[in-house]
């Protein structure tokens, strides 16, 4: 059972599914902005283990933070895949 709220974690998972950069609000009033390609959070016996990791955006920096610090996530770059959706790619395969 996660130890999260059902809102943070589906902002993780958007996150974790979004193909462009995200902004993650920090407890602290921080924000960070970047790509967030790897999640921990299902570890309810060590809580404090569960986190994101975080490409930083225009820098070569990965960022590890920790979910207890997270205040939200939102989706604010560009999707990098737009336009080039499932359903075209069928399309395509079926012509």
């Amino acid at each position: 059972m996660s130890t999260i709220p059902g809102a943070l974690k589906a902002q993780i998972e958007a996150a974790f599914d979004y193909r462009g950069h995200v902004t993650v609000r920090l407890k602290d009033g921080t924000a960070v902005e970047g790509f967030l390609y790897n999640r921990q959070y299902d570890n309810a016996r060590l809580p404090e283990d569960n986190y994101v990791d975080l490409m930083v955006k225009n820098s070569e920096e990965r960022k590890r933070l920790p979910i207890a610090a997270l205040e939200s996530i939102a989706l604010t770059g560009e999707d990098t895949a737009a336009g080039k959706s499932y359903a075209d790619y069928l399309k395509k395969k079926q012509a």
